[in-house]
């Protein structure tokens, strides 16, 4: 009786821990992830569920460095808090010009061991703080609009980088489309979005603020880029680094170069030139699509005209679902996908994507993150959710 009863808890004490270890052994996925304001509650914070997950799973004595430009979800508040309980250095950096209970009760528990002169923060290592305006620009009319969340260590990944278009908020869940790329095991990137973090932390102009890094297929900026103009602009050179014609293998379209963009905020003198770099680029023999979420008159005019006439394929994703008069559902996102003949690579699949709109004050004034991704599985799932997207806004032209 006695070997019977102990056959039985042994195997069913095996059995119990065959189930538990998948759940002890996750690990974020690698590569994008986007939302559906349009789906099921989880598909509309699928964004935030991942990021709160990442949160869950921080390893105690790890590392989370988070900028988000406004916090308003309770869930991501109340998981930072309970990583720094159980031993994680928690340091959320977010922008001065918005407050939220989630945020103030965020830096009432993260803040309240530390010192009140400079950066004397308490022995834990964490801290929730609010840049004035520009943490790295200097600038208070601008703001802190990056959104990355870096994981020293989580579940059984290290070095964990996660770029969004979104912040941790209600907004970007039920509002926008929003996308969410995750890198895993990039060492150096780490270590820059760490650096970064601390110098965004301490809300004082750096001296030079503008920072690229490569590391293997994934190329980071930081922004602000101080007296920038249209030549020296980063997303114009990219631009101009594409060849129209000449696409090789199963890049492009019929020897075509393929560019798609899907950009919330457009404007001003720098959404206008980006405007017709595009409008070229298209009469170069480029198929260029452009779904836009918040672009100004004067862009939408440029687009629209070349619409009209037949050139590139315009999408209006905007949506007024309460008939107020204003749109209450469109593209958040920031990305552009660039396929064919790029800076001499013939057969190329680049993403462009992260926080920064396509307005002045993104790319000299403020704190922005952008990430290049060379990567044609990344491309072709980005191509999806462009499609998904498009089918849902309204053609023009």
């Amino acid at each position: 009786m006695l070997k019977r009863f102990t056959a039985a808890l042994a195997s069913a004490l095996t059995a119990v821990a065959l189930v538990a270890a998948p759940a002890m052994a996750w690990a974020p996925a690698e590569g994008p992830l986007f939302n559906n304001p349009k789906g099921s509650l989880a598909a509309k914070y699928r964004l935030q569920l991942r990021i709160e997950k990442a949160i869950r799973n921080a390893v105690p004595g790890s590392k989370i460095r988070i900028a988000t430009y406004l916090l308003d979800r309770r869930a991501s508040s109340d998981a930072l808090i309970n990583a720094r309980k159980r031993g994680v250095s928690v340091q959320v950096v977010m922008d001065g010009h918005i407050d939220t209970p989630p945020s103030r009760n965020l830096q009432r528990v993260l803040n309240a061991d530390n010192g009140n002169a400079g950066l004397q923060w308490g022995p834990d290592r964490s801290f929730a703080v609010q840049c004035a305006g520009s943490c790295r620009g200097g600038a208070p009319n601008q703001a802190m609009h990056a959104k990355f969340f870096a994981f020293s260590r989580t579940g059984t990944a290290n070095n964990v980088v996660m770029v969004s278009s979104a912040n941790l908020n209600k907004g970007g869940a039920l509002l926008g489309y929003n996308d969410l790329f995750t890198m895993v095991g990039v060492p150096s990137t780490f270590a820059l979005y760490e650096r970064v973090h601390a110098e965004m932390a301490r809300d004082q102009a750096d001296g030079d603020p503008y920072v690229v890094h490569r590391e293997g297929r994934f190329e980071t900026q930081i922004f602000p880029k101080r007296g920038a103009n249209r030549e020296s602009d980063p997303t114009y050179q990219i631009l101009n680094r594409v060849r129209c014609s000449g696409a090789t293998g199963a890049a492009g379209r019929n020897g075509h170069t393929v560019i798609r963009v899907s950009m919330f905020h457009w404007s001003g003198e720098r959404g206008v030139y980006l405007a017709r770099k595009l409008l070229a680029l298209d009469r170069a023999g480029c198929l260029v699509s452009v779904m836009y979420g918040a672009p100004s008159a004067e862009v939408s005019r440029i687009l629209r005209d070349s619409a009209h006439r037949g050139g590139i394929a315009l999408y209006d994703s905007r949506v007024d679902r309460n008939g107020d008069g204003h749109p209450d559902l469109r593209v958040h996102t920031k990305y552009m996908l660039i396929t064919g003949s790029y800076g001499g690579d013939t057969s190329s699949w680049q993403v462009l994507t992260g926080s920064q709109n396509w307005v002045a004050q993104s790319l000299t004034g403020g704190d922005e993150n952008t990430l290049q991704i060379n990567s044609r599985a990344g491309h072709a799932r980005y191509v999806n959710n462009f499609d998904f997207v498009r089918a849902r806004a309204r053609q023009v032209g």
